[in-house]
């Protein structure tokens, strides 16, 4: 296979038409240039703009531009509400119309998964309301510039911190804990990690809450403890924070969270109510980074299975948000989950919510996937990490009988484009797909896919003929 090599110059400014959205960098622009077209990734271009493009950065691979001019804008083009969008990267597709951004995403999966959804109905996008101010979990990065501590969020594929001092995407409540957070380890003096060479202490903060609520746990993530107490009991006399945790991570890159997480003060865990039901959990526990966007999946959850069940295995469970709003539903409830702390999280809410009907099996999906043919549950839930289905559990599936109504959740679609085909070549078609725009403004969505199989016909077994007794007279 040959390198591409795009051979353009740095400065140079060159006409384009817009391909298509990308996953990064906004859109993908094809340049006239005279050596040919050539593919140039740009930010804030919008499929529909007439536009001149500038050469910023020109790789092996791939190059990088800027828009000089913007001639004629596009019908699908809004102007983005963040003055830094092109910058930070977080939300690349700010400038394009919420609307065009959904019919984008579904086309994106509709060609992913071909005629494996020809006859799938689709649902409308949930949540409908707001598109910024909507994110009730922060995660942010901190660095000193100039001696003064400055949060905000890494530009795609760098460790480049662009400061934010308004993100419009967090919700308002959030927004407003994190301001004075910022100001509170501005004054503690407290250090900031940049890389293994100039290892500092604080490298970001966490903050989660449930909207409907006041409060929400606030985490540190530090390469150390030392010194925490007495910034954490500042931090505790913000209004808004009920909790504050610190989380260890010493590894130079990798995953911003580490393993181990410090209670230092305040509230222990974290009250959050979805679809009614009210949970507790732990600082760093996953939930959603949409809370209203939880809901939507729990409510499509409800109208994709049954009113009575039988038996609902709840597999990737985390904490059990999926299982414990259906327990009504379910004569037995089975969660499934290997981290430590989700099953223990899980297993504080059963018991605080009396649900004897609810069990956790504390191990990984693939460890308990081949017990599912024996245990035969009438309902299962699959809400794999972004990877998908490990192919155990897929092929575990096989042998369910066809009464068995299964849903998959997932926010990746390559992943489950991957996984559908598997279970459609074992009958299963996709009936139902309900699409919640978890992440505006990004490429990113969840989906909710209801599967059902028609029955295996029953084989008949051949009736034996008895031989025709044949007259001595014939014989």
């Amino acid at each position: 296979m040959k390198h591409y090599r795009p051979r353009l110059i740095t400065g140079e400014v060159w006409p384009g038409r817009v391909l298509r959205l990308a996953e990064a960098d906004g859109a993908l622009v094809e340049c006239d240039t005279p050596d040919g077209p050539v593919i140039v990734r740009v930010p804030g271009a919008v499929p529909g703009d007439t536009l001149f493009v500038r050469i910023g950065h020109v790789g092996q691979h791939m190059a990088w531009g800027k828009i000089e001019r913007l001639d004629v804008p596009s019908p699908d083009r809004v102007e983005p509400p963040c003055p830094v969008v092109v910058r930070c990267g977080g939300c690349p597709w700010q400038m394009v119309l919420i609307d065009a951004q959904q019919r984008v995403k579904q086309a994106d999966l509709q060609e992913r998964l071909g005629p494996l959804a020809a006859n799938a109905v689709w649902h409308s996008w949930q949540p409908h309301a707001r598109a910024t101010g909507y994110r009730t979990r922060a995660l942010m990065m901190t660095r000193r510039v100039h001696g003064r501590l400055m949060m905000g969020f890494f530009a795609a594929g760098t460790d480049d911190l662009v400061a934010v001092d308004h993100c419009v995407v967090q919700h308002a409540k959030v927004e407003r804990v994190l301001h004075e957070v910022r100001e509170v380890l501005d004054h503690s003096g407290i250090t900031t990690w940049r890389d293994a060479q100039r290892p500092g202490q604080l490298r970001a903060v966490l903050f989660r809450l449930d909207p409907r609520q006041d409060a929400g746990l606030l985490t540190l993530v530090v390469s150390h403890e030392s010194g925490l107490a007495p910034i954490a009991e500042q931090l505790m006399e913000i209004q808004g924070i009920s909790g504050v945790f610190a989380n260890l991570q010493q590894a130079a890159g990798g995953a911003v969270l580490g393993q181990e997480t410090r209670h230092l003060a305040g509230a222990a865990v974290q009250s959050v109510q979805v679809a009614g039901t009210t949970l507790e959990l732990g600082a760093t526990a996953f939930l959603q980074t949409r809370h209203d966007a939880s809901e939507a999946i729990v409510q499509m959850l409800q109208k994709f299975l049954p009113a009575e069940i039988a038996h609902l295995v709840d597999l990737y469970a985390g904490i059990g948000v999926f299982g414990l709003t259906l327990r009504n539903r379910a004569k037995q409830v089975t969660l499934v989950e290997r981290d430590g702390a989700a099953v223990a999280d899980a297993r504080s809410n059963i018991a605080r919510l009396a649900a004897a009907n609810v069990a956790v099996v504390g191990e990984a999906a693939e460890a308990f996937a081949p017990r599912l043919a024996k245990l035969r549950p009438d309902a299962i839930v699959l809400d794999p990490p972004r990877a998908g289905c490990a192919p155990v559990v897929l092929a575990a599936l096989a042998d369910l009988p066809a009464s068995t109504h299964l849903v998959y959740v997932s926010c990746n679609g390559s992943s489950l484009a991957r996984d559908l085909a598997v279970l459609a070549q074992q009958g299963w078609q996709v009936a139902e797909i309900a699409p919640v725009d978890m992440f505006p403004h990004t490429p990113h969505a969840e989906w909710i896919v209801r599967l059902a199989r028609e029955a295996k016909p029953a084989v008949r077994k051949p009736r034996a003929v008895k031989a025709a007794k044949v007259p001595p007279s014939e014989a």
